[in-house]
């Protein structure tokens, strides 16, 4: 089984290579502008939009044309992914499922001042490589890239996009899961906050960098700079691109922090359990804070790596609460944001607030899985005379309709 995951490389082409990557993604902004229209021409005609095939063959057949001739100029594949990304965002545009916004025209150059375009190129009959420190692209030739991993499996399909100042690409690539684990041998919840990004009931806790307000006065000062330049002038996109880089390095530091953190959460268990957490909602009252935490992000990344180290990646119900459980007697507390501990007035018992979130994720995420018959619990034979016994599961509901099978 594999599952098919990104790799993001830095590219360092020649001046004339960038030129020409900068003209390949002109060239995607202006196809996506030319067919938009051509549906939007469509469907005042008859109420329906082009398709897939509709589409490439009118790519197809405008070549001919002198006007035309900077279609020819592009990569005939990279100009059909165009069309296959323009016809996915109508569907969903028009599908009550997705309720996304219509699909608009792309700005110019000219208008954005800086450009951040984009195109995807597909490897076709082997055509894109990574050899000798190079990756070929079609009608570009070999551009230098910084490999600081190696490639997992084959290439797919790869898309160059300008952002922060540099060029970079994204190989789409498929990567083989390990097979599942019939026992897991743990299982620890995950409390996600403002203060502390992550704390795991087993005593893990991954403080909150906060780089966005390292960076506050740097950015605070630029942004105030530019409001004083002349907009569209010289000086003006210089201090716009300033503003740029040190975007693209708080962006930096928050995915590199979010891989590091996801990697020693999926390492440090069989069984993850972690909230469903309403990010989204979460922004409309402080966004600045929810997006230096990196909350949604971390659970995407270790759920696709628990999955690759064939464990077990569980969220409990949105609304189930875990703040202000005591983790002795289970009594229900009313606690504020600033209330970092509290003590139980049941059994006074004197706990921290995230740590106790955490062992109260735990407990229901494995009575969730239970429930559902998805793990069963288990004593190993090894622990049956021991007073001291650790959670010990076994896949109850296997992908091929296996039986249960007993611990060793």
């Amino acid at each position: 089984m594999g599952k098919v995951l990104r790799y993001n490389y830095r590219l360092n082409p020649t001046p004339e290579q960038v030129a020409k990557l900068i003209e390949f993604g002109s060239y995607a902004r202006g196809i996506w502008n030319l067919l938009l229209s051509e549906n939007e021409r469509r469907y005042q005609y008859d109420k329906t939009f082009l398709s897939y095939n509709d589409m490439a063959t009118l790519l197809k057949e405008i070549k001919v044309f002198e006007e035309f001739a900077w279609v020819k100029s592009f990569d005939s594949a990279a100009a059909q992914q165009v069309a296959r990304d323009l016809e996915t965002a109508l569907k969903n545009a028009v599908s009550k499922e997705r309720l996304q916004r219509f699909p608009k025209h792309k700005a110019s150059y000219k208008k954005k001042k800086l450009h951040d375009d984009s195109f995807r190129a597909v490897n076709n009959s082997n055509c894109i490589r990574v050899e000798k420190g190079t990756i070929s692209i079609p009608k570009i030739g070999k551009v230098p890239i910084v490999l600081h991993r190696k490639l997992a499996s084959g290439i797919k399909t790869v898309t160059f996009q300008y952002r922060h100042g540099k060029w970079e690409c994204s190989i789409v690539q498929e990567v083989k899961c390990k097979t599942a684990r019939q026992v897991l041998q743990s299982i620890t919840g995950f409390d996600i906050n403002s203060k502390l990004s992550v704390v795991g009931s087993n005593g893990f806790e991954a403080p909150n960098p906060k780089f966005l307000k390292q960076s506050k006065q740097k950015l605070t000062h630029l942004q105030r700079q530019l409001a004083r330049r002349k907009k569209g002038s010289n000086r003006w996109r210089i201090t716009k691109e300033r503003i740029n880089k040190l975007h693209g390095k708080i962006s930096r530091q928050r995915l590199d922090f979010a891989h590091k953190t996801s990697h020693q959460i999926a390492n440090e268990s069989d069984i993850l359990v972690f909230e469903n957490l309403n990010v989204k909602g979460m922004q409309k009252f402080n966004g600045s804070m929810v997006a230096d935490n990196v909350m949604g992000l971390i659970t995407q990344l270790v759920k696709y790596k628990a999955e690759l180290e064939g464990k077990l990646y569980h969220e409990i119900g949105r609304f189930v609460k875990s703040t202000g459980i005591c983790t002795d007697c289970g009594q229900h507390h009313a606690l504020t944001l600033n209330k970092r501990n509290f003590t139980c007035s049941t059994c006074a018992t004197y706990q921290s607030r995230d740590l106790s979130a955490a062992i109260s994720i735990a407990r229901t995420g494995e009575i969730d899985l239970i429930a559902a018959g998805i793990v069963a619990r288990v004593t190993p034979t090894s622990q049956q005379k021991s007073a001291i016994k650790t959670k010990v599961f076994v896949l109850s509901k296997l992908g091929d309709g296996a039986e249960k099978k007993e611990a060793a």
